[in-house]
């Protein structure tokens, strides 16, 4: 695979609420007039994920498409505090991120690509953006209690095998999971989201992969269809990427790149 020859990172937006980009340009002028959003999950999940979706970017890139990863406000490289963070600023921020990526790569067209909650977003935010073309849902969190009581037990899991300090400590925050400290704000709007209730709009074309199948898997793509959509529905055996490794190592699930490359090269070449 060839690797892009423009990667460039910078910041953009307000000074004070300032987000971290990096875009991906493709090495010779394309014909598609579509470039892609990615939209990174949250906390340990973006980190475990980060190598996976660069190496989906530059595929991507490979293929023609301008590509846009970023930060959330309080998230990674983009400023403020993990625990200033919420739902609808966040949303609010993949909206930024469409019109600076319109902007800087001459595009009229863009599809949104989220992983876990950031399929999440993508898809709260295409309900509310006309300009969205397409949309890929990568194992997607559909209901946001049911996420956060798993974050906390495999929080719980994990902690099982650490030795114990012996002191008893007060938690800052409601929830901590990994090191990233998540405000009372931030649970109660993750807590508020259900994927299943009241379909909206949503674009014309949806790809939903799934590598870790869901019990309201069926009725979101039931949902999905309701609008007028196109729901393509891939369930792939493959690393859950997000979670963490024994070893520390940050796993690629290299079908389900080619898989989402090729369906995005199939809808808008």
């Amino acid at each position: 695979m060839n690797i892009s020859a423009e990667i460039a990172p910078f910041y953009f937006g307000v000074p004070e609420k300032e987000l971290f980009g990096c875009l991906h340009m493709p090495e010779a002028d394309s014909s598609l007039n579509c470039g892609v959003v990615v939209c990174q999950p949250f906390g340990h999940e973006y980190v475990n994920s980060h190598r996976a979706l660069r190496q989906l970017a530059v595929r991507l890139a490979d293929a023609g498409f301008p590509v846009l990863r970023f930060d959330y406000h309080g998230c990674g490289d983009s400023r403020g505090e993990t625990t200033e963070g919420s739902i609808p600023e966040w949303i609010s921020n993949i909206s930024q991120v469409i019109f600076e990526l319109q902007q800087r790569a001459k595009v009229s067209k863009v599809c949104l690509l989220g992983l876990r909650l950031g399929a999440t977003l993508a898809m709260l935010n295409a309900r509310t953006w006309d300009g969205v073309a397409s949309l890929v849902l990568w194992d997607p969190i559909l209901n946001g209690r049911t996420h956060l009581k798993g974050l906390t037990a495999l929080q719980a899991e994990m902690l099982r095998f650490r030795p114990k300090s012996g002191r008893v400590q007060r938690a800052q925050y409601p929830v901590d999971i990994f090191g990233f400290p998540m405000s009372e704000a931030l649970c109660r709007s993750i807590g508020e989201i259900d994927l299943l209730q009241n379909p909206q709009k949503v674009p014309k074309h949806v790809l939903l992969v799934e590598t870790q199948p869901s019990e309201g898997s069926r009725q979101l793509r039931t949902n999905l269809q309701s609008t007028g959509a196109t729901v393509h529905h891939e369930c792939m055996e493959a690393a859950h990427l997000w979670l963490p490794t024994a070893d520390g190592s940050l796993l690629v699930p290299g079908r389900v790149l080619q898989l989402i490359t090729s369906w995005l090269v199939e809808w808008h070449a």
